[in-house]
């Protein structure tokens, strides 16, 4: 905690009420035939973001970069996300990057290999063409991790409609956690690099099959120092 202040910790949450999306906080893409995140109008607040199925469109989400990992840690970052329509094909990505542009952090092949967009980037990847399950995926300054599948206590493979609630927690050390409807799943040593700046980010990518992704809310946690 720095030695100036007793608020130590930065929370920064967003349950996506009101009427319109704060442009002054998020980047929101969509590729031709696409709908930007906007407010959905849905009990509680949520935004949505639909493609048309064009295969590898993005339609993306993302704030600016500023929180780290070894500034008073651990960073945390929860969201509660759901998809809509189809799970046929596509892939799909929640979690944390270091690039704010218009992109796909990372992504999982059908045979669970990852790609990397990112330098750095720390989440949870789905692919509708894969293996079952969503997997924890990391990248630390262009090193891609290991792709771990989350199935501890069961199937975590997502329901269209259904929503999951997904949680990264890193340490200063870079180190992560992950947890989807809080049930730990795997810990990933140097997952990120600590010193470098993370945002949030969410990216829908197409494969051939229109579809949306809502998002209820989400929440970081941060040191100040």
């Amino acid at each position: 905690m720095p030695g100036d202040t007793t608020k130590g910790k930065i929370h920064f949450f967003d349950d996506f009420l009101g009427d319109t999306i704060n442009l002054d906080l998020y980047a929101t893409n969509a590729d031709t035939g696409g709908t930007a995140f906007a407010i959905n109008t849905q009990h509680n607040g949520v935004i949505r973001g639909t493609g048309d199925g064009t295969d590898n469109d993005l339609t993306n989400i993302y704030g600016p970069a500023q929180w780290r990992a070894d500034a008073g840690g651990p960073l945390t970052f929860e969201a509660r996300v759901t998809l809509i329509t189809s799970l046929a094909d596509g892939e799909e990505y929640i979690g944390l990057s270091d690039e704010a542009t218009d992109e796909n952090p990372m992504t999982v092949s059908a045979a669970d290999a990852l790609t990397s967009t990112a330098a750095n980037a720390v989440g949870f990847c789905y692919t509708g063409a894969g293996t079952a399950d969503w997997k924890a995926v990391a990248t630390n300054a262009g090193t891609d991790g290991t792709v771990t599948r989350c199935n501890v206590g069961g199937a975590t493979t997502p329901v269209v409609g259904t929503w999951q609630t997904f949680k990264v927690v890193v340490n200063v050390d870079g180190d992560a956690d992950y947890y989807i409807n809080g049930v730990w799943h795997v810990n990933k040593q140097l997952a990120v690099a600590p010193a470098t700046l993370l945002n949030i980010f969410v990216c829908q990518q197409d494969g051939g099959t229109a579809r949306s992704t809502d998002i209820d809310y989400w929440e970081v946690w941060a040191g100040r120092r």
